[in-house]
């Protein structure tokens, strides 16, 4: 699920923003949409890190510049909008790597026409997978997954957003996740390499803190994969 973020203190320019992504309907449909007053209320989201912010740089108390910067401290990869009505933006702007800057005079056509390039951006910059079930389609950035564990006839995909159920087996789900850094550390479990915490002879602990099974005939095939990621993504 792509996670997108418009903060902007005006109402009536967070409204246009919110109708103009709603009305794009990027990324199929598999997008939430959180909206933010000020800085301090988007720094203190519980969904952070977000795919895509929109910013109003000119905002009362934080800055939309300050905000970015606390933004960049942690959110590396969130692609960035400013939005303003000033017309020249200044050299400290830059220094957070904003992708658009867009104008408050602009028309909804030259907006979404921007809207739209930042949506690309995000789908070049993050690696995101569909996976089809029955005849739910559900789509998921592979980094906010941590792992997968069978439940009977199907499979929870835990992620940073919460447990999703795939009718799928897990035979299938580890052919399509393998080449995005994940592995087996038992019959029951695929796990992402890069959310892994530590890993013992019998345990794995991932981010999260949930404490994964490491299973006998899975451990000496699952350390090389894990340690051949680590020296490989270093």
């Amino acid at each position: 699920m792509v996670k997108i973020a418009v903060c902007d203190d005006l109402q009536q320019d967070q409204q246009l923003l919110v109708s103009l992504i709603e009305q794009l309907d990027p990324f199929d449909g598999q997008f939430i949409l959180d909206r933010f007053s000020s800085g301090e209320a988007l720094l203190a989201s519980e969904r952070r890190p977000y795919d895509m912010v929109v910013l109003d740089v000119q905002m009362p108390e934080m800055s939309g510049y300050r905000t970015a910067q606390l933004l960049r401290e942690t959110d590396t990869k969130t692609v960035l909008a400013f939005l303003t009505g000033v017309a020249a933006p200044t050299v400290e702007v830059f220094r957070v790597t904003p992708f658009r800057y867009l104008m408050k005079q602009m028309s909804r056509e030259e907006l979404s026409q921007e809207l739209a390039a930042c949506f690309h951006e995000v789908e070049r910059t993050n690696q995101y997978i569909t996976f089809q079930s029955g005849g739910d389609l559900l789509r998921l950035s592979v980094s906010s997954i941590l792992y997968l564990v069978i439940q009977g006839r199907s499979v929870d995909v835990i992620t940073d957003q919460g447990r999703y159920n795939l009718r799928l087996k897990m035979a299938q789900l580890q052919e399509m996740l393998a080449p995005h850094g994940f592995g087996c550390c038992h019959k029951s479990y695929l796990c992402n390499f890069s959310r892994i915490i530590s890993v013992s002879s019998n345990s794995v602990i991932m981010e999260n803190g949930d404490i994964l099974p490491v299973s006998q005939p899975k451990a000496k095939s699952f350390k090389s994969e894990f340690l051949h990621f680590a020296k490989t993504t270093v």
